[in-house]
């Protein structure tokens, strides 16, 4: 199997042997870390510029730019045994352990310091959910705790009684997050441009909803009964009002490119919206 960031790939063999190749600075160069990767290695997750190994045992192993996650050294107890999984934005990880405890490391500002919320991070964390520059966890209990960049999510205290309890699912663009609630109520924070902010469409998300699906700045949400709500950058997908005829029902699933959207019905009608040089204009094979 092969992975990538940027600038280099890394593979790995049948025996868990890892072999990296491409811009040495950037992860394609891991000649400092060898030793630790001629077996064992089970899968890769990478940032921008740093990849990061989980190996049989739980052990991380990690290489490149030391600013982009490269370096785990300040966290390297931590990550010596029991990591299950990796999640990562363009400039930090975030490991979690089999316990539920969560470690993190990369560009502070990115997600990789996590100290302001460290003890809601010590366990119970049930799922990760990232966008470009922060973090967003759902415990067991349905809490969400946030961290990384305010502007893109990582400060979610204007949503916080909202978010306490109850979410089951996190969705993300680029700068926001979508938490859906076991009643299907919607909320939202981050970037109000894209996405982080839907008071405009309050009432469509107060319940019901079963799916939400993201570009890079819009969010589309699919109603019990297949009814499609979008919220963020009109031009991206946000503002579906010139196709919502065709979005009241039925609705099953929705695919999108960067900044488009395709709505696919019971009926396998299309439905398409956004920016119409990516996808948002289907008229020509209608």
């Amino acid at each position: 199997e092969i992975f990538s960031n940027t600038y280099a790939f890394a593979a790995v063999k049948k025996g868990g042997e890892v072999v990296t190749w491409g811009d040495p600075d950037t992860g394609g160069d891991s000649s400092k870390v060898s030793s630790s990767l001629t077996s064992g290695v089970a899968t890769i997750y990478s940032t921008d510029a740093a990849f990061a190994a989980v190996k049989a045992d739980g052990h991380v192993v990690t290489w490149g730019d030391p600013d982009l996650g490269g370096s785990s050294r300040k966290v390297a107890g931590s990550l010596a045994s029991g990591v299950t999984a990796i999640y990562s934005n363009n400039a930090a990880f975030a490991a979690v352990k089999a316990d539920g405890q969560v470690v993190t490391w990369g560009d502070p500002d990115f997600g990789g310091n996590s100290s302001g919320v460290a003890d809601s991070l010590a366990a119970g964390v049930a799922a990760i959910c990232t966008n470009d520059s922060a973090f967003a966890v759902v415990k067991e209990g349905g809490q969400v705790v946030t961290w990384g960049d305010p502007d893109s999510g990582g400060d979610s205290s204007a949503v916080a009684d909202t978010i306490a309890t109850g979410v089951t699912a996190i969705y993300s663009t680029e700068t926001a997050f979508a938490a859906v609630k076991a009643d299907g109520q919607v909320v939202t924070w981050g970037d109000p441009d894209s996405g982080g902010d839907s008071s405009k469409v309050a009432g469509g998300l107060a319940a019901d909803v079963t799916d939400i699906y993201s570009n890079t700045c819009a969010f589309a949400a699919v109603k019990k009964d297949g009814k499609v709500v979008t919220w963020g950058d009109p031009g991206s997908g946000g503002d579906s009002s010139k196709v919502a005829g065709s979005l009241t029902s039925g609705v099953i699933a929705i695919y999108s490119t960067d900044t488009a959207f395709a709505a696919v019905k019971a009926d396998g009608h299309v439905v398409t919206w956004g920016d119409p040089d990516s996808g948002g204009d289907s008229s020509k094979v209608a």
